[in-house]
């Protein structure tokens, strides 16, 4: 499990990553999902992320799907900070 806010969404603003920004990716994670992706899976995610409020936990394969998503469609700052999010929390089993 994966615990994401898309809501509070910290990017990067340049490549030195000396200054980060904060702002809303809901609506941008879920067209990405929506408009690019085929399957109910899909479907479901992209609206859970759309209708979200802060921090929500994400199974791991719903996770795994927002990464290949991102990677595959969005830019390299909104890729670092997904990164940035996931790669900070503690492991929970």
């Amino acid at each position: 499990m994966k615990i994401l806010n898309f809501q509070d969404f910290r990017i990067p603003t340049g490549i030195n990553r000396s200054e980060w920004r904060t702002g809303d990716a809901r609506e941008a994670m879920a067209d990405l999902l929506y408009k690019n992706v085929n399957g109910i899976a899909a479907h479901r995610l992209a609206f859970k992320i759309y209708e979200s409020d802060g921090n929500v936990e994400y199974t791991d394969e719903e996770a795994s799907l927002i990464i290949r998503v991102a990677e595959a469609f969005a830019t390299p700052a909104f890729i670092d900070g997904l990164n940035e999010q996931i790669n900070n929390q503690t492991k929970t089993d």
